[in-house]
C-alpha cells in the first residue's frame, strides 16, 4: 500500500511573486495530489502519495525542498484512514 503524507509548507515571504512561483512549481510535481493555500502557521498544505519512505525521502530531497522560496516544511504521515469521501449530502 502506498504512503500518504500531508506536508505543510511555510514560505520565506508572502509576496505575490513568491506565492505565484511556488504554486506554479508545485503543480508540476506528480507526487502532489492536492495543494491548498491555507491560513495559520503554514502557508500551504500538500497531500502527497509515494510508494514508501525511501521514495518520500527522494521526493523531499530532489523535488520539494529544491523549490524556491520555501522557508520550512513539516510532514505528517497517515497511520490509518478513518474517513475519506467526496460525497456531499445536499
Amino acid at each position: 500500500k502506498e504512503l500518504m503524507v500531508f506536508c505543510q509548507i511555510k514560505l520565506l515571504q508572502h509576496s505575490k511573486e513568491y506565492l505565484q512561483k511556488f504554486e506554479s512549481e508545485v503543480t508540476k510535481l506528480a507526487e502532489v495530489l492536492e495543494c491548498f493555500h491555507v491560513s495559520g502557521e503554514y502557508d500551504y498544505l500538500l497531500k502527497v502519495i509515494v510508494k514508501d519512505m525511501e521514495q518520500f525521502r527522494t521526493f523531499m530531497v530532489t523535488k520539494l525542498t529544491t523549490l524556491q522560496h520555501i522557508g520550512s516544511t513539516q510532514s505528517s504521515f497517515v497511520i490509518n484512514e478513518v474517513k475519506n469521501t467526496t460525497l456531499i449530502p445536499l
